[in-house]
């Protein structure tokens, strides 16, 4: 709605006004951009059968990722690689190996964790599911 009041007012007052209402519907469009999310996010998410996974993902300037994913108290570890994508501020890892897996929510210095419906997962154990960046690049 903001965008269209913009270009609703670009056109009604022409000039300089309208030249920066542009400027604002131009910045209100500008996507996220790979260089600007790479780097390492760490965080521990909860789980049904151990007390959390321990997650690293890096995230490379070229869309490769690598994720790493250690079950507190098990012997087990995951390690996955692949591509990303964003769109819509929301960014989604393609494991080399299956479909489309993980996606996230793109926030200052974080990643928020979406359900399988692309939603921010709500109830108490919503905060946990965020990864921090740890290192840039």
């Amino acid at each position: 709605m903001f965008i269209g009041l913009a270009a609703l007012t670009a056109v009604a007052c022409g000039g300089a006004n309208g030249r920066r209402a542009e400027k604002i519907e131009r910045a209100a469009s500008v996507a996220v951009q790979p260089q600007e999310v790479a780097g390492t996010y760490v965080g521990t998410i909860p789980a049904a059968d151990c007390p959390g996974i321990a997650v690293s993902l890096t995230l490379a300037e070229d869309g490769a990722y690598e994720s790493r994913s250690e079950y507190l108290e098990r012997d087990f570890s995951l390690r996955e690689y692949g591509r990303y994508t964003i769109e819509d501020e929301r960014l989604t890892l393609y494991p080399d190996e299956g479909e489309a897996g993980a996606s996230y929510r793109i926030e200052a210095g974080r990643l928020r964790m979406l359900d399988r419906e692309g939603r921010p997962i709500e109830g108490a154990l919503a905060d946990n599911y965020v990864l921090t960046r740890k290192t840039d690049r």
